[in-house]
C-alpha cells in the first residue's frame, strides 16, 4: 500500500519549508506562540532537532509513497530515543497530503514505524498531537494511544 522512501536533501528543503509553516500555525491556533514569533520559533526548534537535516544521527526522514503509483502522498519524521530503559521510537511528523487523507495511508504508516520499532528493540511508540487537533487524536486514539500527560491552558 506504501512505501517509506529515505528522504533526499532536496525533499528536505521542501518538508522543512512546509512543517515550518504548519507547525507555526498549529502553535498559533493553540494559543502557544504568538502569530508574528511563530515562524521564527519553528525554524530555530527544526534547525535544534534536525541541525544537520536528513543527516541528523538517530532521526528517520521519509517521503510515503503511494506503493501501486510510486507518488508521494507524505511524508514521516521520526528518532529513536535511548533514555532510561528500552528506546522508544518517538513520532515527531507525520503528514500526509489532504488529496490522499481518508484512505488508510496513515494508518500503514503506523503499521510500519511498530515494526520498525520492534525491530530496533524500542517498547513504544510515543509522539505529541496539539489540543486543537481532533481529527489526529481520533487517529491515535483508533491506533491504540493513550495520553500520558496533559497540559491544559485558559485565557484569562
Amino acid at each position: 500500500m506504501i512505501q517509506l522512501v529515505p528522504m533526499t536533501p532536496d525533499e528536505y528543503e521542501r518538508f522543512a519549508a512546509e512543517s515550518v509553516d504548519l507547525y507555526a500555525a498549529d502553535h498559533v491556533r493553540a494559543g502557544t506562540w504568538t502569530p508574528a514569533d511563530a515562524p521564527a520559533r519553528a525554524r530555530a526548534e527544526l534547525a535544534g532537532l534536525l541541525p544537520n537535516g536528513v543527516e541528523t544521527p538517530d532521526h528517520v526522514l521519509r517521503v510515503v509513497r503511494d506503493g501501486a503509483t510510486g507518488e508521494r502522498v507524505g511524508e514521516v519524521w521520526f528518532a529513536f530515543q535511548h533514555t532510561e530503559g528500552p528506546p522508544q521510537l518517538f513520532l515527531f511528523w507525520i503528514g500526509i497530503n489532504e488529496k490522499h487523507r481518508r484512505r488508510g495511508l496513515a494508518t500503514a504508516v503506523f503499521a510500519e514505524l511498530e515494526k520498525d520499532a520492534r525491530e530496533r528493540g524500542a517498547t513504544r511508540v510515543a509522539l505529541h498531537v496539539f489540543g486543537e487537533n481532533a481529527g489526529a487524536q481520533s487517529l491515535y486514539a483508533k491506533l491504540g494511544f493513550k495520553p500520558t500527560n496533559i497540559i491544559m491552558a485558559k485565557p484569562v
